[in-house]
């Protein structure tokens, strides 16, 4: 019985390694302190390791852990595959545009065959009063059947039943868990209790669970649209945003030609408002993430590649180690180890080392999490996004799984060589076989890195050139705002309150000149809408963006009117009578005469409103920077339609007005409504490629993070190399070898490695560039600049890192050299 733990502590090498159990608690293994001991007296070694690990597990279970919430897992609710997006797809213009009019949804979801029911909602920004200071609200106006087609049941209390859901019913409310909890203390009993919002006193039936979060987190009060049962007569007024859910077994395709065919036959009985319009249908989840899918795939492919050289540098780490310690090998191989314990020794050791770089890997994850949920705050379900059980289980095993794959080659290439020839060799050096071996592995990383530095330098010259976009107008020194307000407002009285607002801002010390829009410019993007010129065939359908704007809008953006003037800021002027279009407008529809004094009207307005052309304007991007500069119509016009507009302030210079000088002016003259959504214009313009920058930044920091493993492998090849030929270098040297030559005989190796790994990530950043072709903006994916610039920066890279090595062999003492043995 005492033979066993010898044979076994002198296979190991180590006479002191098994310890014995004592009071029932199992000390660690022979193997486990035996791969301990190494790493200790080799910290800089394993603190190189671990850290190359440790920033690699964790990027990767950082974009890994964002790709599972936002593209894999499915949408929180029963059957979510069955759950589809609907829009209204004009024909003519082949585009589909996001809104549906009420009546119109109430008639499909009636005649269709395929859906077990269609609802919708719209977002309106709402005002409560139910305490002492006013406080605003993100509501959101539903249709019937909304919870019930969702398929998701309150937390606590009940949703809106049939009688409380149609058109015009009693005034109900279900609200959101964070509202629950923030407003009304999470009170139990919270079923019962009043809202005052908008001045209606709505009754809560209904708390939702923490997870339903639709159409967006920030929701945080649903209530039933309470419009008159007349309203559903207006077939013009598309302010819906639609969903479905199939019935069982139903394709989207079936359910396409379903709702085409109701339509078809709508556009029949209705022809002025029906006719060349059809349905568009998109599974929800599509809808909800459709613009972040590649983004996201193209992110998690940089990591696995910044993994895969990370693992290519630790196999290096570690052959070079083994190459170290072949005459400690050697020495246990003489005193009768067998292969296998040392190689699992060898493995130990490497999984001791995963281990530790594995969990600082969760750290850096953790981190890394947090500055992505705050960096893409915009990501669909970005909330969703974080680290649970299955992350670190997965973290874990995938990092002791790469790490023993990577580490059984050295393991196996450290025990080949027999121990006479180890100890001839004294440990000198490596063979030409493993050579090989690290020259391959650093070849490798940097063809990763030239992979990656392409993707980089493509996005960096996208945005590059995104950033030189101009907008069309001067966003600097304005901010932007809202003001809670109430849809149920009377048409008068809206246009009083728009022009009483924007004389209050324009009285207050410190600003230039205020405006309003519809729509904040740069920020969401619309569709364009039908409308006529009149004198001209309606039969022919022309549609271009239509928004309303107050007449200071032109001023206080610093867009220049190239013909004609402004409209009147006098507020009993008849709404929508004033029309200016842009550049691009009178291009197109008026290629060879002045627009001005032309008249248009809009399909979905009351044909007794029409509007005469009175100016043109330059070209501006008011859906994003990205989206052109297409034709627009602004309604010059305080709008009675409109209660809750964008303000926008033009601040002086000099002596800038503050948004609290701002908020003080607005309380004076309406002290019920809150003010919110306050920022400036440049960060809303910048925000609509804000996505572009956060892919720019974390392919550039993977793309850096490869090309400094990169340098790592190639100095500790070119290390590896002058330590197993000093002896070579030194009678070179004696036979009078000029410093010259020995530089070059370094150099030689940095080149044909970094040449091979140059060739090869070419042909990967060829393909990777093709992938990305919805990506780049600007640029060809076969950029010159980026295809010549990239080899150059990693040449120089590998230059600079090459030169230590090689000026360590050029400065060698031969006759020290000679002495090695």
């Amino acid at each position: 019985m005492r033979s066993w733990p010898i044979r076994r502590r002198r296979a190991l090498g180590d006479t002191h390694v098994i310890l014995p159990t004592i009071g029932g608690r199992v000390r660690p293994t022979p193997e486990m302190r035996a791969a301990l001991r190494p790493l200790a007296r080799r910290p800089g070694l394993s603190a190189t390791i671990i850290l190359t690990l440790a920033l690699a597990i964790g990027a990767n279970s950082a974009i890994f852990s964002a790709v599972d919430a936002v593209l894999l897992q499915p949408l929180p609710f029963p059957s979510a595959d069955r759950l589809v997006a609907v829009y209204e797809r004009n024909r003519a213009l082949r585009q589909a545009t996001q809104l549906v009019a009420p009546g119109r949804l109430e008639e499909w979801n009636a005649r269709n065959h395929t859906f077990d029911g269609l609802a919708a909602m719209y977002f309106e920004n709402m005002t409560d009063t139910t305490g002492a200071l006013p406080e605003r609200v993100a509501a959101m106006r539903t249709s019937p059947r909304f919870f019930a087609v969702l398929g998701v049941a309150p937390a606590l209390g009940r949703t809106p039943t049939p009688e409380e859901e149609r058109f015009g019913g009693p005034p109900v409310a279900v609200v959101s868990d964070a509202f629950w909890r923030d407003r009304l203390n999470g009170d139990p009993s919270a079923a019962g209790r009043r809202l005052i919002l908008g001045g209606v006193i709505y009754t809560i039936i209904g708390v939702m669970p923490a997870a339903f979060r639709y159409p967006t987190e920030r929701t945080e009060v649903w209530l039933p649209t309470r419009a008159p049962a007349s309203f559903l007569q207006v077939r013009t007024a598309r302010l819906y945003t639609a969903f479905g859910r199939m019935k069982p077994g139903v394709t989207i395709d079936e359910a396409q030609a379903d709702l085409d065919g109701v339509q078809a036959r709508l556009g029949e009985e209705f022809p002025q408002t029906d006719r060349g319009w059809g349905s568009a249908l998109v599974p929800m989840k599509e809808e909800q993430i459709g613009g972040v899918r590649r983004s996201l795939w193209l992110l998690l492919g940089a990591v696995a590649l910044v993994l895969l050289a990370a693992c290519g540098n630790v196999a290096c780490l570690m052959l070079a180690d083994a190459v170290r310690r072949e005459q400690e090998i050697a020495i246990r191989f003489v005193l009768g180890a067998h292969r296998r314990t040392v190689v699992g020794q060898l493995l130990v050791e490497g999984v001791v080392l995963a281990v530790i770089g594995a969990a600082a890997g969760l750290l850096i994850a953790y981190w890394g999490i947090a500055a992505l949920r705050a960096a893409a705050a915009e990501l669909p379900r970005i909330a969703d996004v974080r680290l649970d059980l299955r992350l670190v289980i997965l973290t874990f095993a995938g990092g002791v799984a790469t790490t023993l794959l990577f580490a059984l080659a050295p393991a196996l290439q450290a025990t080949r060589r027999d121990g006479a020839d180890a100890l001839a060799r004294g440990g000198r050096g490596c063979s030409g076989g493993r050579q090989r071996v690290q020259r391959v592995l650093v070849a490798g990383q940097i063809a990763l890195a030239i992979v990656l530095l392409v993707g980089a330098a493509l996005l960096i010259r996208s945005f590059e050139r995104m950033q030189h976009i101009s907008p069309g107008f001067d966003p600097e020194h304005v901010l932007t705002f809202r003001m809670s307000a109430q849809w149920s407002e009377r048409a008068d009285a809206v246009v009083q309150r728009q022009a009483r607002t924007i004389v209050r801002l324009n009285a207050l010390p410190g600003v230039e000149s205020s405006a309003f829009s519809q729509l904040v410019p740069g920020g969401l993007t619309i569709p364009p809408g039908e409308f006529q010129i009149a004198g001209r065939d309606r039969s022919e359908k022309t549609f271009a963006i239509g928004r309303s704007v107050s007449a200071g809008y032109f001023r206080t953006l610093h867009i220049p009117i190239l013909a004609g003037d402004t409209c009147s800021s006098d507020p009993s002027t008849p709404p929508f009578s004033k029309v200016l279009v842009t550049r691009a407008f009178a291009d197109r529809f008026f290629p060879s005469e002045s627009p001005i004094g032309h008249v248009m009207t809009w399909s979905g307005m009351p044909p007794d409103l029409r509007g005469e052309i009175v100016g043109v304007v330059g070209d501006v991007t008011e859906n994003g920077l990205l989206s052109g500069a297409p034709p627009i119509a602004y309604w010059c016009t305080y709008n009675p339609y409109w209660p809750d507009p964008y303000f926008l302030v033009r601040t002086a210079s000099s002596h800038p007005a503050s948004m609290a000088d701002i908020r003080a002016a607005l309380r004076e003259i309406e002290p019920q409504r809150a003010v919110y959504a306050v920022r400036p214009l440049n960060e809303l313009v910048a925000a609509s490629i804000a996505q572009r920058r956060v892919n720019t930044i974390l392919l550039t920091l993977f793309a850096s993070t490869a090309l400094l493993l990169a340098a790592m492998g190639l100095y500790g090849v070119l290390s590896q190399l002058v330590a197993s030929r000093t002896r070579e270098i030194g009678v070179r040297m004696a036979l009078g070898a000029r410093t010259g030559q020995i530089l070059a005989l370094v150099a030689r190796q940095a080149v044909a490695v970094t040449a091979l790994g140059i060739a090869a990530g070419l042909a990967g950043g060829f393909a990777l560039a093709r992938l990305m072709g919805t990506l780049v903006f600007g640029i060809s994916t076969r950029d010159p600049l980026t295809f010549v610039a990239v080899p150059i920066v990693l040449a120089c890279v590998a230059a600079a890192t090459a030169y230590v090595p090689a000026r360590r062999a050029a400065r060698l003492d031969p006759v020290d050299a000679l002495r090695i043995e």
